[in-house]
């Protein structure tokens, strides 16, 4: 026997349509799941909880009108098996409040409205690994200006996929939403059509955990009707040929060509890392003294030391090679210690010099993130949303 039940977190999110969701359903996205029946009817009018006498809005096939037009209400039970497609045979009995039993075996034609379309509105969710340091918050704040004077009618909003810099935040009360909360945050707000952004490096595990939740939202009823997907920074060949003619002007002005350049990028341990090898190889062909090292995975610290050793080079411009100057900049990579890296390449014996900043603060890699972003709201546009109709 299958009942209209209400979702636990029913607000203001209308439904749309009816059928078996085939789709998978997200885990922990804090946004309603589909009941675990196997048929779901969700009708106009039957929300809230309230389960009506009536649920469906049935076009009655009979051919006559019931030969009843009894002046009291009557209390109706159907009790319908639905494991068929619509237009079977329904035996109902409709039991009165008077105690007359009418048995009824007609066929019913289940005129079934569908849902209108839900008016479309557009969305981008910008993700980025995130920081807890206020004077990291520049680069954000730069790159979320120019997403606003791009793309002014579509609702922004942002995800820090790192725990502990959410956690930071948010025992100070300044709260950012996990990739889960965002969508539904989103989704809550009307977005029919969702352009998410990466704001990482290469495409590691913070990408593709983003992008996983992401299409995982992608459903005709119960999520967005459309989600495209913008890469990180170095995505493909042309990414990586076009950052290398950015790192030019990244790279300090008073460099002398006898001082070497090590950049120092976060690291993934999925196989993304591969671009941060590939992006090296490249530049290197241009400039034998530039060398590109990782707080996580290779070329670490000892590796880096070792191959400025070999060069020659004995002062050494350390520029980090991350969005922005957060905890990992200013102390796993400045920090006064001896284990960050500036510590270790001064225990080397090498000069180092120091250039606080990030990657969205340099403007040729935005527009290398915008663009991106630009491709995956023209992907929105062009595509035809799957069963846009809640079918």
């Amino acid at each position: 026997m299958t009942r209209k039940t209400a979702a636990a977190d029913d607000t203001d999110i209308p439904t749309h349509g009816h059928g078996p969701v085939t789709q998978p359903q997200a885990h922990d996205l804090g946004h309603e799941h589909a009941p675990a029946y196997g048929h779901e009817h969700e009708h106009d009018g039957a929300e809230g909880g309230n389960e009506p006498a009536h649920a469906h809005d049935h076009d009655h096939g009979t051919g006559h009108e019931p030969d009843h037009a009894h002046g009291h209400g009557h209390d109706h039970a159907h009790e319908n098996e639905h494991g068929h497609e619509h237009g079977h045979e329904h035996g109902h009995e409709h039991q009165h409040e008077h105690g007359d039993a009418h048995d009824h075996a007609h066929g019913h034609g289940h005129g079934h409205h569908h849902a209108r379309p839900r008016p479309r509105r557009d969305g981008i969710l910008l993700a980025a690994f995130g920081a807890a340091l206020p004077e990291a918050q520049t680069g954000y704040e730069l790159f979320a200006a120019e997403v606003r004077e791009r793309f002014p009618d579509h609702a922004l909003h942002w995800a820090f996929t790192a725990h502990k810099v959410r956690r930071k935040l948010a025992a100070r009360g300044m709260r950012r939403d996990s990739v889960a909360e965002a969508l539904s945050r989103l989704h809550d707000q009307g977005v029919t059509h969702l352009a998410v952004q990466s704001l990482h490096t290469v495409p590691g595990v913070e990408y593709h955990w983003t992008r996983d939740q992401a299409m995982v939202y992608r459903h005709p009823r119960k999520g967005f009707l459309e989600v495209g997907m913008g890469g990180p920074l170095l995505t493909s060949e042309t990414d990586l040929d076009r950052v290398r003619r950015g790192l030019a002007s990244y790279i300090p002005a008073e460099r002398r060509p006898d001082e070497a350049v090590v950049l120092v990028a976060h690291g993934t341990y999925h196989q993304g890392h591969q671009r941060y090898l590939d992006w090296e190889a490249g530049a290197r062909t241009q400039d034998p003294l530039l060398f590109l090292g990782a707080l996580m995975g290779r070329p670490g610290s000892a590796e880096i030391i070792g191959r400025l050793r070999q060069s020659g080079a004995r002062r050494v411009w350390l520029v980090p090679f991350m969005s922005v100057p957060g905890h990992h900049v200013q102390v796993d990579v400045y920090g006064a210690g001896p284990r960050s890296w500036k510590g270790l390449l001064e225990s080397a014996g090498f000069q180092v010099m120091a250039k606080l900043t990030g990657t969205l603060l340099h403007a040729p890699f935005r527009a290398v993130w915008m663009e991106h972003l630009e491709a995956a709201v023209a992907s929105l546009a062009k595509e035809e949303p799957v069963g846009a109709n809640g079918v």
